[in-house]
């Protein structure tokens, strides 16, 4: 059966007396020292929690190796190496061939087979099928795969007995849009209105007096949204060693700095209107 993304494919044989699943795996490799990977999630349709068997070169003999791997809620933090460790779930058997036979080399569209014999739980046919590939291995653990919505959506499941298959519809675009709308609303429309009626109304209500702090957090506030919008123009390729370092700058200018700042000085300037705190007066006495 074709799957919906990466050229994949899978065949399956379900021996219902049993409860035992005999199934093959089609993956093509994206780099000679990438890895391919497919794998079970007993609980949801997504990455995370699935039970995966990598395929990639040895890093020292350049052989052909099958891996397992539970990809846990950590592996999208990125904060440490994954590592290879048993599956929980009941794996019979596994293996990994190059096709083409014994002559065949990894290679950029080399094609790779992952068979597996699993043991299901008994009476439970649908199964949320999970696979991916990645531009290379570190040691013997696999780095992030792209993140393009066409491999985002590497997910799908499918019931054994009928063959049916729910493809899962990624809306990473359509996230995307929405991020961007809302930003372009909010910085691009409201802060400014929100500052110049600030300054209008304020400016009337205290002539002569200039308020620093509060001056100072807007200023800030201002700059480190420009950076944000400037911040696209640096950002690295998903594959790039240094795009979760950038990935965390961005988040942590975009939620952290900016919120503070803009309720500090929402807060400092909304006292300073009130009479809580006193201003520097820059006019002259007569």
């Amino acid at each position: 059966m074709p799957l919906p993304t990466q050229q994949a494919s899978i065949a399956w044989t379900f021996h219902p007396h049993n409860a035992t699943l005999d199934l093959c795996f089609f993956g093509t490799f994206i780099s000679p020292s990438g890895w391919v990977g497919w794998g079970i999630n007993p609980t949801s349709p997504e990455m995370t929690g699935t039970r995966a068997l990598v395929a990639f070169p040895d890093p020292n003999s350049g052989q052909l190796v099958l891996l397992p791997y539970i990809l846990d809620p950590s592996v999208k933090l990125q904060k440490s190496p994954l590592l290879s460790r048993p599956l929980d779930v009941h794996l019979i058997s596994s293996s990994a061939t190059l096709y083409g036979g014994k002559m065949a080399t990894i290679h950029n569209g080399a094609t790779v087979q992952i068979y597996a014999t699993v043991k299901l739980v008994p009476n439970k046919t649908k199964i949320h099928h999970v696979w991916n590939r990645g531009l290379y291995v570190q040691g013997y653990s696999p780095t992030i795969h792209p993140t393009t919505s066409n491999d985002l959506s590497s997910i799908t499941t499918f019931d054994v007995l009928s063959g049916s298959a729910a493809t899962q519809h990624n809306n990473m675009d359509m996230m995307k849009l929405i991020h961007g709308i809302l930003n372009t609303i909010s910085w691009g429309i409201l802060l400014p209105m929100g500052a110049v009626m600030a300054r209008i109304k304020m400016g009337e209500m205290s002539p002569g007096v200039t308020y620093g702090l509060h001056r100072k957090l807007g200023f800030a506030a201002f700059c480190l949204g420009a950076l944000q919008t400037l911040a696209l123009l640096f950002r690295p390729k998903t594959t790039h060693k240094f795009r979760k370092y950038w990935k965390s700058y961005h988040h942590f200018v975009g939620k952290s700095k900016e919120e503070k700042m803009r309720r500090e000085g929402l807060i400092y300037g909304s006292d300073k209107g009130n009479g809580i705190h006193s201003g520097t007066h820059s006019g002259v006495l007569s």
